[in-house]
C-alpha cells in the first residue's frame, strides 16, 4: 500500500484483474474519459477471452482496439508505453492465425513451471534438478505401475477407495445391531419425504396417539421413529399386492380405508 503496486500475482490473476474486477473498481475515478478508456480495454479482453468468438466480429474487434489505444495515448504520457501496450494492436490477427485465444494462453505453462519449480534442489543448477527430480517421479510412477498391490509406499488406503467403482453395491446387505442403528436414522428420513408413504405415516402415527394414554408429544414421534420401521415391516397386506400397490391403494382413497 505504500508505493501502490500489485505485486505476487500471476497471468491468470491479470485475466480475472481486466475483465472482471478492474471495470468495477474504478467507477468512482475521475475524471470521466479516463475511466471510460480503461472500461474499453477490459471490455476487450473480456470479449477475446471467450470461448466461442464469431468470425465475422473481429474486423469490428481490430478497428476497436485501434481506437481504444488512440484514446490511451491522449489520456497516458508516452513513458507509459512500451512493446506490451503495443502488443494488444495484434491479438485479434493472432486470433486470426491460431484460433480462440483459451487455446494458446499460458497459464498451464505457469502451473507446469509452479510443479518444476518444486524439484530445485540445486541452486546452482536449477534446470539440472529439474530433470533431475521430473525424471525421479517418472521412473517410480512406472515401477508403481508393475507392483502387485499396486499402493504407493507411505501413503493410507482412502476410506472411500473403490466407492466409485461400485465396489460394496451389489448383492444383498447384511447388518448386524450395531451397524443397523446408523441405518435407521437415513431410513427413516427417506420413508418421512416419500408422499406416497404420507397415508401410512399418518395411520401410524393415529395408532401411537391411541396409545399414549396422556404421554407427551415427543413420547409420541419418538416411538413412531422407533417403530415404524418395523410396523411397516409386519403389515398384513392382500395377497397378491406389494408394499408399493397397497401405498397407492390408500393414497387413493385416503387412510380411513
Amino acid at each position: 500500500m505504500k508505493d501502490l503496486l500489485l505485486c505476487e500475482y500471476n497471468c491468470h490473476d491479470c485475466h480475472v484483474l481486466l475483465t472482471v474486477f478492474l471495470p468495477i473498481a474504478i467507477r468512482a475515478i475521475k475524471p470521466v474519459y479516463v475511466k471510460m478508456v480503461i472500461t474499453r480495454l477490459c471490455y476487450f479482453f473480456n470479449k477475446i477471452s471467450q470461448k466461442v468468438i464469431n468470425e465475422d466480429e473481429l474486423n469490428d474487434l481490430q478497428e476497436f482496439i485501434g481506437e481504444t489505444m488512440a484514446q490511451l495515448e491522449m489520456c497516458f504520457p508516452p513513458g507509459y508505453f512500451d512493446i506490451t501496450e503495443h502488443l494488444m494492436i495484434h491479438m485479434v490477427d493472432q486470433i486470426r492465425a491460431l484460433g480462440p485465444l483459451y487455446i494458446h494462453e499460458m497459464w498451464t505453462y505457469e502451473r507446469f513451471m509452479f510443479i518444476l519449480d518444486r524439484y530445485v534442489l540445486n541452486c546452482a543448477y536449477p534446470e539440472g534438478s529439474m530433470i533431475e527430480g521430473y525424471s525421479t517421479e517418472e521412473v517410480i510412477e512406472c515401477c508403481l505401475g508393475y507392483l502387485n498391490d499396486k499402493v504407493s509406499i507411505g501413503l493410507p488406503v482412502p476410506r472411500f477407495f473403490g466407492r466409485l467403482e461400485g465396489v460394496g453395491m451389489i448383492g444383498r446387505k447384511t447388518f448386524v445391531d450395531k451397524d443397523f442403528k446408523g441405518v435407521e436414522q437415513p431410513h427413516y428420513s427417506i420413508l418421512q419425504h416419500l408422499t406416497i408413504m404420507t397415508p401410512l405415516v399418518n395411520e401410524h402415527l393415529s395408532m401411537i396417539r391411541a396409545e399414549c394414554n396422556g404421554r407427551s408429544d415427543d413420547w409420541i414421534m419418538r416411538e413412531h421413529k422407533r417403530r415404524l420401521t418395523a410396523w411397516l415391516k409386519d403389515m398384513d397386506l392382500p395377497d397378491g399386492d406389494t408394499l408399493e400397490e397397497q401405498m397407492i391403494k390408500r393414497l387413493a382413497v385416503g387412510p380411513s380405508s
